[in-house]
């Protein structure tokens, strides 16, 4: 299952994840968003360079099946909707499953806080 289109996430999104992180001393005014897409290799290799274009890190582990890809935000709820929005259509595209989006203080997987703002169904 994927994140439904722009005018859904709206709906989907934890507002008390935004507040928490708002609200929280590690982070600033930008944050990151981690995606754990789960496809194919290959698709997740073809999606890939879209990710890049979005100045996502953190995309090794494809081979296995899933990475999770992390994506530079501003924490603010329009941007975090975008953001959700386009690289939902980016995984629609490559049939690439979302099941979790995570709202994160660092783009350091060992050290960064995070709230989660959507889990798949």
């Amino acid at each position: 299952m994927v994140l439904p289109g722009l005018s859904e996430v709206r709906g989907v999104i934890d507002d008390g994840a935004i507040q928490l992180a708002l609200a929280d001393d590690r982070f600033g005014s930008n944050a990151w968003l981690t995606f754990y897409l789960f496809g194919d290799p290959e698709a997740l290799r073809a999606m890939k360079p879209g990710l890049i274009a979005m100045d996502a890190v953190n995309l090794d582990g494809e081979e296995a099946g899933c990475f999770y890809a992390k994506v530079p935000v501003q924490l603010e709820r329009t941007e975090l909707e975008r953001t959700i929005a386009n690289v939902r259509a980016l995984s629609s595209e490559h049939d690439v499953r979302i099941d979790i989006v995570d709202l994160d203080s660092s783009a350091d997987v060992s050290s960064s806080k995070f709230f989660t703002l959507w889990t798949a169904p």
